[in-house]
C-alpha cells in the first residue's frame, strides 16, 4: 500500500471485537483495509464474503482500535484488497478496491 500514497499504520491488529489487516494513513483520512483472497469463486467472490455481518465487525473493530490508540474523532475510510490465487495458492492478480462499506 505504501507505493500508492499510504502510510501503513499496523498490520493484523486484535482487538476484542475482531482483527483488522491493515491500518494505514491516506492524507487525513485514515483506511481500514481487509485482505481477501480467492483461488475460485465456488463460495462466492472475496468481495461477496464482506457481507453485512463482516461489515459491523470491521466498524467495531475499527473504532475501538482507532479510540484505544487516541486517534479518534478522524475521518475513516474501508477499503478491500482482493486476491486472485492460483491452484497452487500463490497469486495471480490482487485488485484494490475504495470505500467497499
Amino acid at each position: 500500500m505504501s507505493e500508492r500514497g499510504y502510510r501503513v499504520l499496523a498490520r493484523n491488529q486484535r482487538t476484542p471485537l475482531g482483527e483488522l489487516d491493515l491500518v494505514c494513513r491516506e492524507s487525513a483520512q485514515v483506511v481500514i483495509v481487509e485482505v481477501k483472497a480467492r483461488c475460485n469463486e465456488a463460495y462466492g467472490t472475496a468481495l461477496e464474503a464482506i457481507g453485512p455481518r463482516k461489515a459491523g465487525r470491521l466498524r467495531a473493530a475499527a473504532l475501538w482500535w482507532l479510540a484505544d490508540q487516541g486517534l479518534l474523532p478522524c475521518a475513516i475510510r474501508f477499503d478491500a484488497v482482493v486476491v486472485d490465487l492460483d491452484g497452487y495458492g500463490l497469486p495471480r492478480s490482487l485488485h484494490h478496491v475504495r470505500d467497499v462499506l
